[in-house]
């Protein structure tokens, strides 16, 4: 193993007395943006929060029926009762309450697949930040953020709450939970405490409560007593317990026809074109209602769209599952792949077509394992870290692979 991947595996396994290891490989370079795309990335915190306030604006008001109810229904799709509309019709939300962090995934720099509250991966890109501070020879990019995820957290997170942080981290959802253990304990030696790693916090003592999943804080079983909190203004939410941001379903609101006109063309632009699936067809881009026959027939270069689960189920709407590209699949495999999923329609399982984009980097340059400097061709998967003064870091995943996600081949760096 190259001292390189060492250095890797050692300062997490130290840091968490584990045997965890680097799980990645590491680029030879951060990645580069021209200064146009790099302004752009910079200008879209706004414009995402707009797009989250409008979302959390409908949702409220469709619930008190003063918006078409359907809205709502799509939100809460297959919810179980005890959580679903009456749970949220009473919760204390204030209508500003959109996620504090959050991750974005953009598949060409611009259009955002999917955001995530907080999302995974700020411990790797936290350890690839510090690879490139500590071997200056694959430093010679100049980067976007001189300074760390966990500064930059730490210090966000105070001016927010305008008190000193007291965090409780629900990691039992995180798809990759070690890598947040590694991020806690580095934004610890910047002054923010922690429930489970500093003496005398307790559960009581937390102002800020963190988790990746709505059902992680529905399981949480100090909801009440925070809830009460919340509403007290002693407390604040990561992710607040309301299952809106939880989902992909969000991000067909600027485009569906209920909903699109409270959208600008602004935030319009931001995202790939989605419609939701149903057993009577779905809309293509083009503005077109189509049957499921009829899309199944067209030829893949008309179906170069993504299929994607977009509702609650926390089993399937997370990481890579529950995703398929219909631009490879043949005439027959994607009708069956389609038909199958509306077999779950009548239970309120929601999918939807997300239109594709590629960014297809011929000289994806990366360290082997065996020290050498590689080359792929490789598409790449940018992703924005956003806290509430805007963006942080940027991370950008390349595989060969059109799906990408973190695996033992998805070559990592940061801009």
């Amino acid at each position: 193993m190259s001292d390189y991947y060492k250095f890797l595996d050692e300062q997490i396994n130290n840091e968490l007395k584990t045997d965890i290891g680097f799980n990645s490989l590491i680029s030879s370079k951060p990645y580069l943006f021209d200064d146009e795309q790099s302004k752009k990335f910079f200008n879209r915190y706004e414009i995402i929060k707009e797009f989250q306030k409008i979302c959390l604006n409908l949702f409220q008001k469709s619930l008190l029926e003063e918006e078409d109810p359907e809205i709502a229904d799509l939100v809460l799709n297959e919810l179980p009762e005890n959580i679903g509309e009456k749970y949220h019709k009473n919760l204390p939300v204030r209508n500003d309450q959109t996620p504090v962090f959050f991750r974005t995934d953009e598949v060409i720099p611009g259009k955002i697949s999917e955001i995530q509250s907080p999302g995974s991966s700020w411990g790797i890109y936290d350890q690839i930040f510090s690879f490139f501070n500590s071997h200056k020879e694959f430093n010679k990019n100049k980067r976007l953020f001189e300074n760390s995820l966990p500064f930059q957290l730490s210090k966000a997170l105070k001016n927010y709450l305008k008190k000193d942080p007291i965090v409780h981290h629900l990691i039992d959802n995180a798809s990759i939970p070690w890598g947040m253990r590694y991020f806690i304990l580095q934004t610890r030696k910047h002054g923010i405490k922690y429930f489970g790693y500093d003496k005398n916090i307790t559960s009581y003592d937390c102002n800020f409560i963190r988790s990746h999943a709505f059902f992680g804080l529905m399981a949480d079983n100090f909801r009440r007593f925070r809830l009460e909190k919340y509403e007290k203004n002693e407390l604040d939410y990561d992710l607040f317990p309301c299952v809106l941001f939880d989902q992909k379903m969000p991000l067909i609101f600027p485009f569906h026809e209920k909903t699109k006109k409270y959208f600008s063309d602004e935030i319009r632009d931001i995202f790939p074109f989605s419609s939701l699936v149903t057993p009577q067809g779905l809309n293509l881009e083009e503005g077109n209602n189509i049957s499921i026959d009829d899309f199944c027939r067209l030829p893949q270069s008309k179906r170069k769209y993504f299929l994607k689960y977009a509702g609650s189920d926390l089993e399937i709407n997370w990481g890579s599952k529950s995703v398929f590209y219909l631009g490879k699949e043949s005439q027959i495999r994607c009708k069956n792949i389609l038909e199958n999923v509306l077999k779950g329609y009548k239970y309120r399982k929601k999918w939807k077509i997300q239109k594709a984009y590629f960014t297809k980097d011929e000289n994806a340059e990366y360290i082997s394992r065996e020290n050498e400097i590689l080359k792929e061709k490789a598409y790449s998967k940018f992703s924005g870290f956003y806290g509430p003064n805007g963006l942080m870091g940027i991370l950008v995943m390349q595989r060969t692979f059109p799906k990408v996600h973190g695996s033992p081949e998805t070559i990592m760096t940061i801009a």
